[in-house]
């Protein structure tokens, strides 16, 4: 039989992906040593590509390890996402406190008590039902406390009196 050296190529690759496969280790960290029946029966048929196997096979095992675990492969394309948190929404507005100083009350007979409050150089005179620069409304006296809505934001706030009728 004459070969050309292209088909001696052809049949040495594939004697060596059967070698390969007939001695390849079981665990893939593990590295056993090739049986001498079976490289003698190589040999025997083709000295030439038998003796080029050998190295060959002791190359591969040498570079298994090389093999990347799904950790390693896993880590070269981590999952990423590009979500972004909204921003937590804002603060809910709340009144100013009170810019008044409670001065005093007076209840005339039959009437409807006045109360005098102070804001910085500002003196008050208010009922119960005023508004005062359109800002504050004088809602309620109960329990000797002031009740006053905060007209921007709609809250009430209280303003004690301290024992005044």
């Amino acid at each position: 039989m004459n070969l050309t050296t292209r088909s001696k190529w052809l049949i040495g690759g594939a004697v060596l992906v059967a070698a390969w496969v007939a001695l390849a280790p079981r665990d893939p960290d593990a590295v056993e040593a090739a049986p001498a029946s079976a490289m003698s029966r190589t040999q025997a048929t083709h000295p030439s590509v038998a003796a080029t196997a050998a190295p060959l096979a002791d190359s591969l095992r040498q570079l298994a390890h090389r093999v990347a675990d799904q950790t390693a492969a896993g880590a070269l394309f981590p999952a990423h996402s590009w979500y972004v948190a909204p921003p937590p929404p804002p603060p809910k507005p709340t009144a100013p406190p009170l810019p008044f100083t409670f001065m005093g009350s007076y209840t005339p007979n039959g009437s409807a008590a006045v109360f005098f409050l102070t804001n910085g150089e500002k003196v008050y005179d208010v009922h119960v039902g005023d508004t005062i620069d359109n800002t504050y409304s004088v809602d309620a006296f109960s329990n000797n406390q002031l009740t006053f809505t905060y007209k921007p934001l709609n809250q009430q706030q209280q303003l004690s009196t301290g024992g005044a009728p």
